[in-house]
C-alpha cells in the first residue's frame, strides 16, 4: 500500500514538473527596460463598461470612479463599420509621456450623431515599467468623468470600449480629454520619468455611431462634421470634371478655403480629380463641381434646379451615400453658390479677431495677446493642479500678432502662485519653456517647504513667433525619499507640489512692426495676405489635378491660419503679376527667371533639381565641404571658426550679427533629398510679396503640399524659405532671413518707434556699438563747447 502512494506521489510531481515547464517555454519575458516601442501587438481585449452616471467633475473625485472588472476580457473584438466611427485624435500617433500628461481634442457632431453615439472605444498600450497598481488612465467628456481604469497594457495594444449614458454628447464641438498620472515600477529618479508614457492608437480609438448615421451629412453646417481619418487626416476630395477650364479655377480656389474654414481639421488635404470615387472613406468628403450638364453623367439624382440656378446641398450619389454638390448652369452662377457657402464662416476684413481658432488643437480657442496684457492661468484653460511625483509638466497656448517684432529684447513675465512642501531638496528648480526651447529656470534654494505668491520669472521672448505659441511649466522636484527609493516610494499619495490657477502671465508692451519675407508669419496667421483689400494674384503653371491639388491645399492652410477667405484673381501668366502680392505654384522648370530671382531660388535649379545627376551634384558638394574643413583644420581660419562657435555658445553672438548692415540672402539650390519647397520674396520694386510652391514634378508638387499640410509640419515653416525632405520625415530645411523688409501696420506713434528701435539695435550690436560711440563723441564735443563758453578759465 505504501509502494502505490510513493508511486502516485511520483508520478503527480513528474506531471507537475511537466506543466511548469511547458507554461515557463510558453511564457513571454517580460522586459523592465522601459524601451520596448508602442508598437507591439497582442490578442485584442475588449472591455465593456455600462453608461456611467453623468455627474459634474466637481462633485465626485476622479479617484472614486468605481471600476468594474469584465468576466470576459479576451473576447475577441467586433468589427464595426469604419463609415459608423468618428476617430478623435488628430495625428498618426498620441504619447501621453512623464508623470502626468493631458491632452483633449474637440469632436464636432451633428444633433443626430450626437444622439445616436452610444460608445467610445480607445486602443491603448504603455510601457512595462509603468506600476498598474498606482497609475490611473483616465477618460473625459464635456467634462463629465467616463472612466478611471489602471494603466495595465503593457504587452501591447489593449482595446477598450465605454458606454456612454444618453445626453452626454451634445450637437457641435465636444471636448474628449485622455489623462494619465503614471508611476514607475522600481526607480525614483527623475531620469525614470521618462521612460514611462502610455500610447493612445488613434485607429482604434473612436466614437461609435449607428451605422445608419455614421457619415449622414445633410446640411451645410454639417460639413464642420467631416471628421477624421484612422490617421488623424482629413481630405475634400473635389470632383470636377471641367478642371482645366480656366473659368473654373477662383470657384474651386475659393470654395476650398471656405469647406477649410469649416472644418478647420489641423491635416486637412484637398484632391482635385474629374471623375466620381467609388466610395468615401471616414474623415473624407466628396465635393461635386461643376456646370448641371457636365455633373448631370455622374449624379442621376441631381434636381432639375441646378440647370436654371445656383445650386449648393448634398445629393444622393449612386453606393447610397451623400456627396457635396456646387452647380448651376454656368460658371458665373457657380461663383455666385459658391459664395453662398463661404460668406457665412468669412471674416470681414474690418472686424478684427481676438483669438485664434485652432481648436483642433486643445479644444479651445487660443487668446491672441497683441499688447500689453495680463492673463490668468484659469483663463488659459490650466486648473489648480497637486502633485505628488518628481517631474510636474503643464502648459497653455497663446496667440502672437503677424508684426510681432519683440524678439531681440522683449521679455514677459510670468507671475507664478505655486507651493512645495517640506521634503523637497534644494537642488529642485522650475523650467519655463516657449515652443520647446527653455525660456528661464529658476532654482529652488530653500529648505523646510515654501509657498510662491506671484513670483515674477522673466521670460524671453526670442522664442515666441507669430501665431500659435506654446508656453509649458515644467517643474523638477528632488527628495531624500526618492534617494532612498524604498519599495512602494515611487506611488506615495502625499503631494509635494501645487501650481495655482491664479498665476497670471504678463505680456508688456511690444514693438508691432511686420517684416517680410516672413514664413513664419505665414504659416501662424497668413500674413501678409490676411489683411489685403485687393485680390492676391494666383499663378499655377497648368491647370491639371496636381497643380490645382496644391494649391487648393495651401490656400486652406492659409484661410484658416488667417481667418478669413482670402480673395484671389487667377493670372494665366506669371509677367501678368506686376507689383501685386501673388502665390505662385508649379513645376520648378516652368517659373519664370524672374520669379526663381525675387525668392532666391537659384535659376540653375530648373534644370537640375529632380534630374539623373542630383546625386552627382550632392556627392560634389559634400566633397567640397570635406575638403573645405580639411584646409580650415589648423589653420587661421578654423582658429577663427573655432571662436566663433565658443562665442556663440558662452554669449549667444555669432558673426552675423557683427555687422553694419544685413547681408542678402543666399541663393536656394535644391538637393537630391529635397522635394519641395516654399520660399517668399519681394516683387521686382518691393511693394509686393512673392510666395512659391515648387518641386521638380507635379506629383511631387501635390504629395510635397500634402505632406507639409500637416499641422506638425507646418508650424515648422519659416524663415525666407523652408525645403520638405522626399519621405516627409526630416525637419524641414529653413533658411533663416538676414535681410527683411519692414512693412507698417500700425498708426505711426513714438513709443512703438522707440520699441522698434530698440529691437533692431539689439539684433545688430556693431552698429548699437557704433551709434553709441559716434553719440559719446557728440556728447564730449558739445561738452567741451560748452565748457570754453561758459566755464571757468584756468
Amino acid at each position: 500500500m505504501a509502494y502505490r502512494k510513493t508511486a502516485a506521489c511520483l508520478g503527480l510531481a513528474v506531471v507537475l514538473s511537466a506543466s511548469a515547464a511547458f507554461a515557463q517555454e510558453q511564457a513571454t519575458p517580460f522586459d523592465m527596460s522601459g524601451e520596448r516601442g508602442p508598437a507591439v501587438e497582442k490578442p485584442t481585449a475588449i472591455e465593456e463598461e455600462k453608461p456611467a452616471t453623468q455627474t459634474p467633475a466637481t462633485e465626485t473625485p476622479l479617484a472614486e470612479t468605481p471600476l468594474t472588472q469584465t468576466d470576459e476580457p479576451e473576447k475577441k473584438a467586433a468589427t464595426a463599420d469604419p463609415a459608423a466611427r468618428r476617430y478623435i485624435i488628430p495625428a498618426e500617433t498620441l504619447l501621453l509621456e512623464g508623470e502626468m500628461a493631458s491632452r483633449s481634442f474637440p469632436v464636432f457632431l451633428t444633433k443626430e450623431q450626437a444622439a445616436g453615439a452610444d460608445a467610445i472605444s480607445i486602443g491603448y498600450s504603455n510601457a512595462v515599467v509603468v506600476a498598474p497598481e498606482a497609475s490611473k488612465f483616465t477618460v473625459v467628456i464635456n467634462d463629465v468623468p467616463v472612466k478611471e481604469m489602471p494603466v495595465q497594457s503593457p504587452e501591447g495594444t489593449t482595446d477598450i470600449r465605454l458606454a456612454l449614458p444618453p445626453g452626454l454628447l451634445r450637437p457641435g464641438v465636444n471636448r474628449v480629454t485622455f489623462s494619465v498620472a503614471q508611476r514607475h515600477r522600481t526607480d525614483c529618479t527623475i531620469q525614470s520619468t521618462y521612460d514611462l508614457w502610455t500610447a493612445v492608437d488613434p485607429a482604434r480609438t473612436f466614437l461609435t455611431l449607428p451605422a445608419e448615421k455614421g457619415g449622414a451629412l445633410l446640411t451645410t453646417d454639417d460639413i464642420a462634421a467631416v471628421g477624421l481619418g484612422p490617421t488623424g487626416r482629413t481630405k475634400f476630395r473635389m470632383v470636377v470634371p471641367e478642371m482645366g477650364q480656366p473659368a473654373a479655377t477662383n470657384a474651386l480656389m475659393r470654395l476650398s478655403q471656405g469647406l477649410a474654414l469649416m472644418a478647420k481639421m489641423p491635416n486637412q488635404t484637398f484632391e482635385v480629380v474629374n471623375a466620381l470615387p467609388e466610395k468615401a472613406e471616414a474623415g473624407e468628403l466628396t465635393v461635386l463641381v461643376g456646370a448641371a450638364g457636365d455633373l448631370s453623367p455622374l449624379l442621376p439624382a441631381l434636381p432639375a434646379s441646378a440647370q436654371t440656378a445656383a445650386f449648393a446641398t448634398f445629393v444622393d450619389a449612386p453606393g447610397g451615400r451623400k456627396v457635396f454638390v456646387v452647380s448651376g448652369p454656368n460658371w458665373p452662377s457657380i461663383e455666385g453658390a459658391v459664395e453662398g457657402v463661404v460668406s457665412p464662416v468669412d471674416r470681414p476684413l474690418g472686424v478684427t479677431r481676438e483669438a485664434l481658432s485652432v481648436r483642433q488643437r486643445n479644444a479651445a480657442e487660443m487668446p491672441l495677446v497683441t499688447g500689453e496684457a495680463a492673463l490668468t492661468f484659469s483663463s488659459l484653460g490650466v486648473p489648480t493642479s497637486e502633485f505628488s511625483g518628481r517631474r510636474f509638466l503643464t502648459g497653455f497656448d497663446i496667440g502672437i500678432p503677424s508684426d510681432f517684432y519683440a524678439d531681440a529684447y522683449g521679455e514677459a513675465t510670468l507671475m507664478l502662485d505655486a507651493a512645495y512642501s517640506s521634503e523637497v531638496l534644494p537642488g529642485s528648480h522650475i523650467d519655463i519653456y516657449v515652443n520647446g526651447n527653455i525660456a528661464s529656470t529658476v532654482p529652488i534654494t530653500n529648505s523646510g517647504g515654501g509657498i510662491f505668491r506671484h513670483l515674477p520669472i522673466r521670460v524671453t521672448m526670442r522664442h515666441f513667433r507669430p501665431g500659435p505659441n506654446r508656453i509649458d511649466v515644467e517643474t523638477i522636484l528632488r527628495t531624500q525619499a526618492d534617494a532612498v527609493c524604498a519599495p512602494g516610494a515611487s506611488a506615495l499619495p502625499e503631494p509635494r507640489f501645487a501650481l495655482f490657477d491664479t498665476s497670471e502671465l504678463r505680456m508688456p508692451r511690444f514693438a508691432r512692426m511686420a517684416q517680410l519675407p516672413n514664413l513664419d508669419a505665414l504659416s501662424g496667421t497668413g500674413f501678409p495676405y490676411n489683411g489685403l483689400t485687393d485680390p492676391v494674384a494666383l499663378y499655377l503653371d497648368r491647370l491639371d489635378g496636381d497643380t490645382l491639388s496644391a494649391g487648393a491645399t495651401f490656400l486652406g492652410k492659409v484661410a484658416v491660419a488667417s481667418g478669413r477667405v482670402l480673395q484671389i484673381r487667377p493670372e494665366a501668366s506669371a509677367l501678368a503679376i506686376g507689383e501685386r502680392n501673388a502665390i505662385l505654384v508649379g513645376t520648378i522648370s516652368q517659373l519664370p527667371p524672374l520669379v526663381l530671382a525675387q525668392t532666391h531660388i537659384a535659376g540653375e535649379s530648373a534644370s537640375s533639381w529632380g534630374a539623373a545627376g542630383g546625386g552627382q551634384q550632392r556627392a560634389t558638394q559634400d566633397a567640397f565641404n570635406e575638403w573645405q574643413s580639411r584646409v580650415r583644420t589648423g589653420s587661421w581660419r578654423g582658429q577663427i571658426t573655432a571662436f566663433e562657435e565658443w562665442l556663440h555658445s558662452t554669449f549667444d553672438i555669432s558673426f552675423s550679427s557683427l555687422r553694419l548692415l544685413p547681408g542678402p540672402e543666399q541663393e536656394i539650390l535644391p538637393d537630391a533629398s529635397a522635394g519641395f519647397l516654399v520660399a517668399q520674396g519681394d516683387s521686382p520694386e518691393q511693394t509686393g510679396a512673392w510666395t512659391v510652391l515648387a518641386a521638380p514634378t507635379g506629383d511631387a508638387l501635390r504629395t510635397g503640399m500634402d505632406s507639409l499640410a500637416q499641422d506638425n509640419r507646418w508650424q515648422q515653416l519659416g524663415g525666407y524659405a523652408s525645403l520638405e525632405s522626399k519621405d516627409g520625415k526630416e525637419l524641414l530645411d529653413v533658411r533663416p532671413v538676414n535681410r527683411a523688409r519692414f512693412v507698417t501696420t500700425q498708426p505711426w506713434t513714438f513709443s512703438n518707434m522707440r520699441l522698434v528701435a530698440a529691437n533692431w539695435l539689439s539684433s545688430n550690436i556693431l552698429a548699437y556699438a557704433v551709434a553709441f560711440c559716434g553719440l559719446s563723441i557728440l556728447l564730449g564735443i558739445a561738452t567741451s563747447a560748452l565748457l570754453n563758453r561758459f566755464g571757468r578759465g584756468s
